[in-house]
């Protein structure tokens, strides 16, 4: 009989790794005990994370919580960090089938096709308007003409897709990330309601970086918002680029995309990956010169991809085969491999080498597995 079972590592400042304590970092990867958790190893379906703070989904359409809380962004009503995953009651009576976390702020879909939004609203990211509350813990019910079916959240900037392939925002504009102009062509610095993205249809996914966003159409990839690494996949001469526009040279078979601060990855379904952007920490798998950094290309080597996560600068990844490996920025132990060095090549979370991978996820600086440990035959 096979059991199930999660580990964390990485960035733990604020307890987002569910361990109990409170740490800077756990550089190698480390069971969560849920011996006394409502939670189940087995049940979970999605881990996200943001700057200290961690959610997780299950198949019940249950979410569950723990890290930061100072702004209420776990979604639980005590004071201090909550070091331990715990349900978020609010949510109870609801059936979540997706979660997304900002840096203080988090979102959850419904099966119904409606939002929650909670935490911090300081830049308009939750969507409700700043002169009624700044920060709230209680989930905020946001509805839509159409069902919403997508669901992301960047450093201080939302969005949500519905049914019908169109695309909402809301939240800080400072550098174009909303890719919504005013009227008179002048941009908008910020916005306190969810606002269509005009132009855009047939959306299919959608992904919030530190201040760009990316999504995938029917057609293909579009991009807006800072471009000072070349993470739109254009050349980081156009230094912001305020409106949609289209990357060149990506099949519309890729149909999944993610969002670092500065880099961005896309995957098809034949577990192909392209990315590019910002490459510093290695967070692009490879040696990138200067001058191409900003082209969509693939990471050499690199096995066929199941699932990805994508921290604020590294990136985990479970394969076809249910290995998982890491690569990217490591300063606090985010890619489990015992060190604090960055890791410039994608290589194997050796210690769960023997294990099958089973679900990923990442916060900005952490990291999480879901394993299955199998008999000996």
């Amino acid at each position: 009989m096979s059991t199930f079972h999660l580990f964390s590592w990485g960035a733990n400042s604020h307890g987002q790794l569910g361990q109990n304590i409170e740490d800077e970092q756990l550089v190698l990867p480390t069971e969560v005990d849920l011996s006394q958790a409502e939670l189940r190893a087995e049940n979970i379906v999605k881990i996200v994370g943001g700057a200290g703070l961690t959610l997780i989904l299950d198949k019940l359409g249950d979410v569950y919580s723990c890290g930061w809380n100072t702004k209420g962004q776990t979604g639980i009503p005590v004071a201090g960090s909550i070091l331990k995953f715990k349900e978020i009651e609010y949510l109870r009576n609801e059936y979540i089938i997706d979660v997304a976390c900002g840096w203080d702020s988090s979102m959850a879909l419904t099966r119904d096709g409606y939002a929650f939004v909670w935490g911090s609203n300081r830049f308009g990211q939750l969507g409700n308007d700043l002169c009624e509350k700044q920060d709230t813990v209680k989930p905020i019910k946001i509805t839509s003409n159409k069902k919403i079916v997508r669901c992301s959240m960047g450093l201080r900037h939302s969005a949500y897709v519905t049914e019908d392939g169109l695309i909402f925002v809301t939240g800080s504009n400072s550098k174009g990330q909303l890719g919504v102009i005013s009227p008179k062509g002048k941009q908008i610095s910020m916005l306190t309601t969810f606002t269509r993205v005009p132009g855009l249809t047939d959306v299919v996914d959608v992904a919030c970086g530190q201040h760009h966003t990316v999504v995938a159409t029917r057609e293909g990839i579009y991009s807006w918002g800072s471009n000072k690494y070349g993470q739109l996949g254009h050349d980081s001469v156009e230094n912001t680029i305020p409106f949609p526009k289209r990357i060149q040279n990506i099949q519309p078979e890729y149909t999944k995309v993610y969002a670092g601060w500065t880099h961005t990855v896309t995957l098809n379904r034949n577990g192909d990956v392209l990315n590019w952007g910002r490459n510093i920490y290695g967070q692009l798998g490879g040696q990138r010169s200067d001058q191409d950094h900003w082209k969509p290309k693939s990471i050499q080597n690199l096995p066929k991809i199941k699932e990805l996560g994508i921290g604020s600068e590294h990136n985990i990844a479970l394969t076809e085969d249910r290995s998982i490996i890491c690569w990217g920025w490591n300063e606090h132990g985010n890619c489990g491999n015992g060190s604090t060095e960055n890791i410039l090549i994608p290589e194997n979370v050796s210690t769960l080498r023997d294990f099958n991978g089973v679900v990923i996820g990442a916060g900005a600086g952490h990291s999480f597995a879901v394993i299955q440990k199998c008999p000996p035959r």
